[in-house]
């Protein structure tokens, strides 16, 4: 390697390093319900209610960038804050893996995701705006945390 080239080299790599962009997957796994093209409808929210364990209504908090030069490896974690859920108890902090990020859909901290879960499993995400048939299916939240962070169930 040329004394030139080592330096363009090094002087790329005392850059300061851009901000992570945001990453998606074009093709992010999806359940058997929307995997033959169907869109997430009423139809949809029932069939994934049936196979959810849990469904919560969390609030993103951090992005999570993991690299590794040596292996090659990129990828990103995000960790939720659990305001409500329903069906089985989960701690207030969930951490899911960023494979589940489809490209119509921006995770941005602060914004609230109604997630469908298998156990800690991600089945589906769908953003928080205007959720009144998924609410309707719920009805009230059988669980939700407080302002201290306590664990609530309205029935106790």
């Amino acid at each position: 390697m040329s004394a030139f080239r080592r330096l363009v080299l090094l002087a790329f790599a005392m850059l300061p390093a851009a901000p992570a962009a945001w990453a998606c997957n074009p093709d992010p796994p999806r359940p058997p319900i929307l995997q033959q093209g169907f869109g997430y409808d009423a139809t949809a929210a029932e069939f994934l209610l049936r196979d959810a364990t849990t469904v919560v209504a969390a609030r993103l908090e951090l992005k999570l960038q993991m690299e590794s030069a040596s292996a090659g490896l990129s990828g990103s974690d995000y960790v939720f804050e659990i305001l409500e859920g329903w069906r089985a108890e989960l701690p207030r902090t969930l951490t899911i893996g960023g494979y589940w990020v489809d490209c119509a859909i921006e995770p941005r901290k602060g914004r609230v995701f109604l997630l469908y879960l298998a156990g800690e499993r991600l089945l589906h995400a769908v953003p928080v705006s205007a959720l009144d048939r998924e609410i309707e299916l719920l009805g009230e939240p059988d669980w939700f945390y407080d302002v201290r962070g306590r664990l609530v169930r309205p029935e106790d």
